[in-house]
C-alpha cells in the first residue's frame, strides 16, 4: 500500500458504518472491536475472509474477539458494509501520482538574523509589533515554525498565524516561553512582547499545580511566577508559604485571628434584619420578634407615643447593632466542647431582658477575653449600647417591663431569685444594671488594647515622603495593566472600575459608605435636588455647566458626623480637578464599563456597580461586597509580589477602603503640620483626625521645622 493509494474516503465511510449501523446492532465493545478491524482491513488492503460467496464469520469472530453469537445475530445488518469493503477492494489500484515539490527548498535558519532598518514606531498591539519584527528580520511563519521545533518549542503555524491576525494571544506557559525565544533571536529586550498582549495581567494557563489544592488553584494563580511548576520543591513551598501569609490573610496579627473567626462562626443571624446564607444560626423567632421591635424603635421618624428616646439609628447603625446582639447571644448557644467554647444554653429561652443581669455579662466579658487574648473597644462599644438600653429616661429596655414575663432560669448565670426580684421590680433591676456597666466600662477601657492597627498594612505609604504620591501608584498599576477592551470588553471594564474606585477614593476621602452609595446624574440629565439627596442620605457625581466639571455633592446628613463642626449644617461639594486624566477615565466608564457591568441588569443609580452574572439580584455594592472588592484591588495590584514582579508597592499588606483616610490625613500632616487641613481632607474636626487618623510622627515634625529652620541657611545675607 505504500506505492498505490485507493479513495481516501473508503477509512471514513468503514469508519462511518460501524458507528451508525454497528453500534445499534452489537454492545458499545463490540461496535469498537468491529471498527477498528474494518481500519485495519483497510490499511492492509485485505478484504474480510471469505467463504463461499458470503464471509467466514468465525474467522471475523476470532479476528475481533466478538462473539460468533452477537456477529450472527447483526449477519444482516453488517453484510451491505462488508460487501461494499469487499467491491471497493477489488479494483484494481492505482499508482500513487508523484507529488511535485511546493515552494522554495528549506534552507538553513539562523539563529540571530540581521535587522533591516525600519524607521516606523514599535506599535503598542501585540500581533502588530510581532508583525513589524518578522518582517524587519526577514522571517516567515513556516520559518520560524521549524526555527522554534528545532530549539524545543514546538508550534503550529496556525497558531503563530492567529497571533499575527490578532485573534488569539498567547497565555499558556509554552505559548510565554515562544515569546521569550523570539525575543531572544531578535534581540529584544526581556518583556518586549509580554508587555504588548491585549490582556498582560492575565494568569499563566497551564501550570502543573499538584502541590495546591484544586480549591485555592484559581485564586493563587495570579500571585505564583509563571516557572512555579518548573521550580524545586522547596521553592514552591516558600512562595506558596509568602502568598498566604501576605496576600490572601494580610500577615497581621488581627488578620490570623479574624481568619481563625471565620472558621468558627458562632454569631446568630436574625431574618429580615440582616441577610442570611444557607449555613446560616436563625436566632429564635422570639427574640427576633423582640430585636425587630428595638430596631423599629430606634429607627423611627418619631418615637412612639408615650416612650422617650436618645438618638436615632440609621439603616447601617442598625443593621450593626443586630449583628453585635447575634454574636452576644451566640456566644451563649454555643456548644462547650465546639469551636467556639461556647456556654451551651437553650436558644428558645433567649430574651433581650437577659442582658440587665450582671453575671450573664461578667461570663460574656471573660469570654471575649479568652478568645481573642485581650480586651478591645468592642467589648467597652457593647457595654455602652447596653447603658442606653437601661437608661432611666430613655432606654428600651426600661421602657419595655413585659420583656421580664419571658425570662427563665440559665443555671449558673441567672437565679430563679434574680428573675423574681426583677420581675418584682424591673426599673429597679434595670438602674443596677446602669451603674454595673458603667464601673465595667470604666475597668475596660484601662485595660483595652488596640488589635487592628490601621496604620500596619499600609505603612510603607505612610512612610513614604509622599504618601498620597505612593498610594496612587496602585491605580496607575491597574491602569497599565488594563486589558484591550475590545478582546475583553468585560475585564477592561472591571479593570476602569477598580481604577475609578482608587481615584475617587483618593479625590474625596470619604468613608466607604459614602462612596459606595455615590449615586450618578450623567451629563445633560437634571440633577437631585438637596432634599432629594437628604432623603436618601447619598452624595451624587454631577456634571456642573457653571464650573465646567465633574462636581461631588453631598447634604451634611449624608455622613455619619453629619452635626460636626466641618459641615455646620450646610452640604459638601467638590469639583473634581481634571487630572491624570480622570474625567476621560469617568466619561469612558459611564459610556462603556458600566452598561458592560450591569449586564442587562436593573440600574441602582449608583456610580460604582458590580458584576452582574445574571439579570436578577441586586447591582449595587452592600458594605461586605464593597470591602472585598478594594481589598482584591489590593491584592492584585497593590501588594509587590517579589515572585512574579506585579504589585506597585513593597510592603503593603491588603487593606479596605477606609485606609484612604488615613493616607490623605498623613499627607496633609506630612506636608504642612496642621490637623485642621487634615481634617478639611477628610471631613472630619482635627481632634477626630488627632485621635484617629493622624500618624504623625515625631521625625515627621522634625523634618517640617527643619525646612523652616534650615531655610535661614540657605539665605545670603
Amino acid at each position: 500500500m505504500d506505492e498505490r493509494w485507493r479513495d481516501p474516503a473508503l477509512g471514513r465511510r468503514m469508519a462511518d458504518f460501524a458507528h451508525r449501523r454497528a453500534s445499534a446492532l452489537l454492545s458499545p465493545p463490540e461496535a469498537r472491536a468491529l471498527s477498528d478491524y474494518l481500519q485495519q482491513l483497510v490499511r492492509e488492503g485485505r478484504a474480510p475472509p471469505p467463504r463461499g460467496r458470503g464471509f467466514d464469520w468465525r474467522a471475523i469472530a476470532a479476528a475481533t474477539a466478538i462473539p460468533l453469537e452477537s456477529l450472527q445475530r447483526a449477519r444482516d445488518g453488517l453484510l451491505p458494509g462488508l460487501q461494499a469493503l469487499r467491491r471497493e477492494l477489488r479494483k484494481p489500484p492505482r499508482l500513487r501520482p508523484p507529488r511535485p515539490p511546493r515552494g522554495r527548498p528549506c534552507g538553513p535558519i539562523e539563529d540571530l538574523p540581521p535587522a533591516a532598518h525600519d524607521p516606523t514606531p514599535e506599535p503598542a498591539a501585540f500581533h502588530l509589533s510581532l508583525a513589524r519584527q518578522m518582517r524587519r528580520h526577514g522571517d516567515t511563519v513556516h520559518g520560524l515554525t521549524r526555527w522554534l521545533r528545532a530549539k524545543g518549542h514546538p508550534t503550529a503555524r496556525g497558531t503563530l498565524k492567529a497571533w499575527l491576525r490578532g485573534t488569539k494571544a498567547p497565555r499558556h506557559r509554552d505559548s510565554l516561553a515562544v515569546l521569550a525565544r523570539l525575543e531572544t533571536r531578535w534581540g529584544l529586550a526581556a518583556g518586549h512582547f509580554r508587555a504588548r498582549l491585549p490582556h498582560p495581567g492575565r494568569a499563566v494557563a497551564g501550570q502543573r499545580l499538584e502541590a495546591v489544592p484544586e480549591s485555592e488553584r484559581r485564586h493563587l494563580a495570579w500571585h505564583l511566577p509563571e516557572d512555579f511548576d518548573r521550580r524545586p520543591a522547596t521553592e514552591q513551598e516558600e512562595i506558596l508559604a509568602w502568598v498566604h501569609r501576605v496576600i490572601m490573610r494580610g500577615a497581621t496579627d488581627y488578620r490570623r485571628y479574624q481568619a481563625f473567626a471565620v472558621r468558627a462562626r458562632y454569631g446568630l443571624r436574625f431574618p429580615g434584619l440582616q441577610p442570611v446564607g444557607e449555613a446560616a444560626r436563625l436566632a429564635p423567632p422570639g427574640l427576633t420578634a423582640e430585636v425587630e421591635a428595638l430596631v423599629a424603635f430606634k429607627t423611627a421618624r418619631f418615637a412612639p407615643v408615650g416612650l422617650a428616646r436618645e438618638g436615632v439609628w440609621s439603616a447601617a447603625t442598625a443593621g450593626q447593632k443586630a449583628t453585635h446582639l447575634g454574636l452576644f447571644f451566640g456566644a451563649l448557644a454555643a456548644a462547650p466542647e465546639g469551636p467556639a467554647r461556647g456556654y451551651g444554653a437553650p436558644a428558645e429561652a433567649f430574651t433581650l431582658a437577659m442582658l440587665v443581669f450582671p453575671r450573664l455579662w461578667d461570663w460574656h466579658l471573660a469570654w471575649r477575653e479568652a478568645r481573642r487574648g485581650f480586651f478591645t473597644a468592642w467589648e467597652y462599644d457593647m457595654l455602652a449600647f447596653a447603658r442606653s438600653l437601661t437608661a432611666a429616661q430613655t432606654g428600651w429596655l426600661t421602657q419595655s417591663p413585659q420583656l421580664a414575663q419571658r425570662l427563665s432560669p440559665l443555671p449558673g448565670l441567672i437565679e430563679a431569685s434574680d428573675i423574681a426580684r426583677a420581675q418584682a421590680d424591673w426599673a429597679r433591676a434595670c438602674a443596677d444594671f446602669h451603674r454595673h456597666a458603667g464601673v465595667r466600662r470604666r475597668e475596660i477601657d484601662r485595660l483595652r488594647r488596640v488589635h487592628n492597627d490601621p496604620f500596619e498594612p499600609i505603612a510603607p505609604v505612610l512612610e513614604a515622603q509622599s504618601p498620597l504620591g505612593e498610594y496612587r501608584k496602585i491605580a496607575e498599576e491597574v491602569a497599565r495593566r488594563r486589558p484591550c477592551p475590545r478582546r475583553y470588553p468585560l475585564a477592561a471594564a472591571e479593570a476602569s472600575r477598580a481604577v475609578l474606585m482608587i481615584r475617587l477614593g483618593l479625590h474625596l476621602g470619604f468613608r466607604q459608605r459614602n462612596l459606595r452609595e455615590l449615586l450618578v446624574c450623567r451629563r445633560g440629565a437634571r440633577p437631585r435636588s438637596e432634599r432629594e439627596l437628604a432623603e436618601l442620605r447619598r452624595g451624587e457625581l454631577r456634571w456642573s455647566e457653571r464650573a465646567g466639571g465633574w462636581e461631588v455633592f453631598a447634604p451634611c446628613l449624608a455622613f455619619k458626623n453629619a452635626r460636626s463642626s466641618f459641615f455646620s449644617g450646610r452640604p459638601y461639594r467638590l469639583v473634581l480637578p481634571d487630572v491624570a486624566g480622570l474625567y476621560d477615565e469617568i466619561e469612558a466608564y459611564l459610556a462603556e464599563a458600566r452598561p458592560r457591568l450591569l449586564r442587562g441588569a436593573d440600574d441602582p443609580g449608583t456610580f460604582f456597580v458590580k458584576t452582574m452574572k445574571s439579570p436578577n439580584g441586586a447591582a449595587a455594592y452592600d458594605g461586605t461586597a464593597f470591602y472585598q472588592a478594594w481589598r482584591w484591588i489590593i491584592q492584585r495590584h497593590g501588594v509587590f509580589n517579589p515572585w512574579t514582579g506585579r504589585g506597585a508597592i513593597a510592603g503593603l499588606l491588603p487593606h479596605g477602603p477606609h485606609s484612604v483616610r488615613d493616607v490623605l490625613a498623613a499627607h496633609v500632616l506630612k506636608h504642612t503640620g496642621s490637623f485642621e487641613l487634615a481634617s478639611y481632607a477628610i471631613q472630619d474636626t482635627p481632634e477626630t483626625v488627632a485621635r484617629h487618623y493622624g500618624r504623625f510622627l515625631p521625625q515627621d515634625k522634625a523634618e517640617l521645622a527643619g525646612r523652616v529652620l534650615n531655610a535661614a541657611w540657605s539665605d545670603e545675607d
